[in-house]
């Protein structure tokens, strides 16, 4: 599943019966109501002195500040408490404790973040002064106004996120924080030396291969299996055995219809693949999963991918990546399911990594393109 864009979203998901349904998201909740702040009300100041004593400028100017830029920008750079002054000013501190005086100032605190030391929830100061080590990725595109890897970049800092990718490559300007993993998305016409480029470029560690080609709609790369193991075997099997690891084709796992090879199941088309690619080298299986975050057959979500989960283990022998889960339902839903699940996940030894869909406003980025969604707060603090 991919984005190339910003005008409309469009999600399709398969269920374990091959229907297909679409995601509408509600229009997100006061800004002092997302996860993670406590708005606490409005203080005065004075001309000699902040209601924030020991807080700092935050950049952000007069015609673009806004309370959730000006708490997006405070939780990046460590503090506990945040506001907006004079419409275009926004002030951050790390004590609870300030006095008021004459003019009002509209403050905020954090829950994420207990002081301005970085802790295992709160993301660091700094954007390329150190790496993500936790299981989690971001799934992104350059879909934004500045037609780069912006949106990607809003979870510099939090330690579980150290990875993310764009189904395809270059990384389009994802911060150092991350390491980025290029994707052939589909099957090349003729040899592709910009892949091989790609792939040779330093800090390159992992590779991933063919994009949900088990399925047949429109944003699926569509390869049935001999094609898809000839294509491993050509743009692939090149780089295995030295320090390059990499990934089987993602496909869709909890998929139960037809797939790109015919009236058969995307386990079975796993199975088709790997019976082609006898002389493939694979360090790490890649799924995909969506459906309902409440299914309605007395079965929760998060157990239904769990299952699918173990079962992609257990059937392929190999450490799993999910590099695209979500479950269909509400913010609360949604988060309620991340809180559940990604313990799970990082508490998995053959659970390698993982990428919740999608970096994108309307889902882990908020409605406004200006920093987290509380859906994003929670896949990267939970």
């Amino acid at each position: 599943m991919e984005f190339w864009g910003l005008t409309f979203f469009l999600v399709l998901g398969f269920s374990l019966n091959a229907t297909c349904m679409t995601i509408n998201r509600a229009i997100p909740r006061a800004i002092e109501a997302r996860s993670g702040w406590t708005f606490l009300g409005c203080y005065a100041d004075n001309v000699s002195g902040r209601a924030l004593p020991n807080g700092e400028g935050v950049p952000g100017g007069t015609n673009a500040m806004t309370n959730e830029l000006c708490q997006s920008a405070c939780l990046l750079a460590g503090y506990v408490i945040a506001g907006t002054e004079y419409a275009g000013e926004c002030f951050s501190s790390t004590s609870s404790s300030f006095t008021s005086s004459s003019t009002s100032t509209k403050l905020s605190s954090s829950s994420t973040i207990s002081s301005s030391t970085s802790s295992s929830t709160s993301p660091v100061t700094t954007s390329s002064g150190g790496v993500g080590t936790g299981k989690r990725g971001l799934a992104y595109t350059d879909g934004n106004p500045d037609g780069n890897a912006a949106y990607a970049n809003f979870f510099v800092g939090y330690p579980k996120i150290s990875w993310g990718y764009d189904w395809g490559y270059p990384s389009q300007g994802l911060d150092s924080y991350f390491e980025f993993v290029p994707m052939l998305w589909g099957l090349p016409s003729g040899s592709d030396p910009s892949w091989t480029a790609a792939v040779q470029t330093a800090g390159t560690k992992n590779i991933l291969g063919f994009n949900e080609p088990d399925l047949t709609y429109s944003g699926s790369s569509n390869i049935i299996p001999a094609k898809a193991a000839a294509g491993y075997l050509t743009y692939m099997e090149p780089f295995a055995g030295g320090s390059i690891k990499i990934g089987m084709p993602n496909v869709l796992w909890n998929n139960g219809g037809s797939s790109s090879g015919g009236n058969y199941d995307s386990a079975v088309w796993t199975q088709y693949f790997l019976g082609n690619c006898t002389g493939c080298h694979f360090d790490f299986a890649a799924i995909h999963w969506y459906q309902d975050c409440d299914p309605g057959d007395g079965q929760s979500g998060a157990a239904w991918f769990q299952g699918n989960v173990t079962n992609a283990y257990e059937t392929l022998n190999l450490p799993v990546w999910i590099t695209e889960f979500q479950c269909y339902g509400s913010d609360a839903q949604q988060i309620a399911f991340l809180q559940q699940v990604l313990p799970w996940l990082d508490a998995q030894s053959y659970v390698g990594r993982y990428a919740y869909f999608g970096t994108f406003p309307g889902h882990t980025i908020n409605a406004n393109g200006t920093g987290l969604s509380d859906i994003g707060i929670a896949y990267a603090t939970t």
